[in-house]
């Protein structure tokens, strides 16, 4: 039986938007949204580790396309959660200090892996058996640190590159909103 993933992607969207909607404090919405990204994608990974992929081309789709749209959002509130962790509280100025390196940080990922988000930006197909195959793990783990990714079965050289893409542009969004909020305290910092 094959996973519906876009239904069962518009479901997490769902239930982040209840999980945000639910909380009382901004840390208890980021805890809930990391905890119900983990189960979606943990659901998914079981999924993968039972049934193999039809083809190769499908192989491929799934760890270019379908992983790291629920990974990047388990991604995206480890940054939001560390970030509320680390933030200075009641100094506008050194607020400001540190969304600039919180954007700086994700601007740097960018530069670092520049050739890989143009691939996937110009949605070039060269290189995925490279990038998205399992078998091209040549036995390595590819785990990256992150606990989602523990399983060589469920992860490809490539996949946590787009998922840290997907993460990185929404907390740079988040970035923006916070940002945004300090007024002309961003421009002191410049």
């Amino acid at each position: 039986m094959s996973l519906d993933y876009d239904k069962y992607y518009q479901q997490l969207l769902i239930t982040l938007s209840a999980c945000q909607e639910a909380a009382a404090t901004e840390i208890e919405s980021v805890e809930a949204c990391f905890k119900c990204s983990l189960d979606y994608w943990g659901k998914i990974q079981k999924h993968i580790r039972k049934q193999e992929f039809a083809s190769v081309a499908d192989e491929i789709h799934f760890f270019k396309n379908i992983k790291p749209r629920f990974a990047a959002y388990i991604e995206y509130y480890t940054c939001r959660y560390h970030a509320l962790l680390f933030m200075p509280a009641d100094d506008k100025l050194e607020l400001a200090r540190f969304w600039k390196w919180e954007m700086r940080k994700t601007e740097k990922f960018f530069e670092s892996n520049e050739d890989f988000c143009r691939y996937m930006q110009e949605d070039a197909s060269e290189k995925d058996e490279e990038f998205f195959l399992r078998s091209s793990n040549n036995g390595v783990q590819v785990m990256h640190g992150r606990i989602h990714d523990v399983d060589p079965r469920t992860a490809t050289p490539g996949d946590y590159l787009v998922t840290m893409i997907g993460a990185y542009k929404m907390y740079q969004t988040y970035i923006r909103e916070e940002m945004s909020k300090l007024g002309g305290y961003f421009f002191l910092t410049k």
